[in-house]
Order: structure tokens, then C-alpha cells, then sequence
């Protein structure tokens, strides 16, 4: 249904402020991967007509029950989506810091 909106909160968010984090913690690879899941997942929902292009635009804004669905929804996948995503790019920035760098190895050699 919606569960792709969690992660795009944090795509804008973070896109917004790229210029304003340092360099190290490499923002643009967080912001690919939230981008990239973001726009899969909204091609899906579009696919399988959880997202249509006219009102309500999500299918499952039409009735109460189906809309507390979806913040459910929202909540569980969407949190869960947003935590993995974080955590995959957070190993992937430490383990970039780890590498010893280009001029040490050159110095020592």
C-alpha cells in the first residue's frame, strides 16, 4: 500500500540536506539506495494497483478500516524497510572508513 512513503520521508530529508554532511559518511550512497527501493516499490504498487493516478490515489484511502490498514502498514514494513536500509548503508560507511587509505599504503611501501 504505502509502506514505500517511510523511506521516502528519509530520501527527502536527507537529499535536502546532502550539501550539510560530511563527505565520509557518503549521504549519496544513502540517498541511491533510498531513491532506488522507493521507486521499485512505487512501480510495484502502481503494478499490482495498490497506487492509481486519480483520486485517492492509494487504493487503500477508501474506506476507514483500510486506512488504518495501511498506517499499519506504514509502521511495521515501512519502519522495517527504513531500519534495514540505514543499517546496510551504516556497514557499508564504516567498513569505506576502515580502508586504509591510498597515501598510507604508497608511504609505507
Amino acid at each position: 500500500m504505502a509502506c514505500f512513503t517511510v523511506p521516502m520521508l528519509l530520501a527527502i530529508v536527507t537529499t535536502a540536506l546532502r550539501k550539510k554532511i560530511p563527505e565520509r559518511l557518503h549521504i549519496n550512497w544513502l540517498n541511491f539506495m533510498l531513491w532506488g527501493g522507493v521507486a521499485g516499490l512505487a512501480v510495484e504498487h502502481i503494478a499490482h494497483q495498490e497506487i492509481v493516478f486519480y483520486p485517492p490515489f492509494l487504493t487503500a484511502m477508501k474506506s476507514a478500516s483500510d486506512t488504518s490498514a495501511m498506517f499499519h502498514e506504514m509502521a511495521t514494513i515501512g519502519t522495517a524497510m527504513l531500519i534495514g536500509i540505514v543499517a546496510i548503508w551504516s556497514v557499508m560507511v564504516i567498513i569505506s572508513n576502515l580502508k586504509p587509505s591510498e597515501r598510507t599504503v604508497k608511504s609505507e611501501g
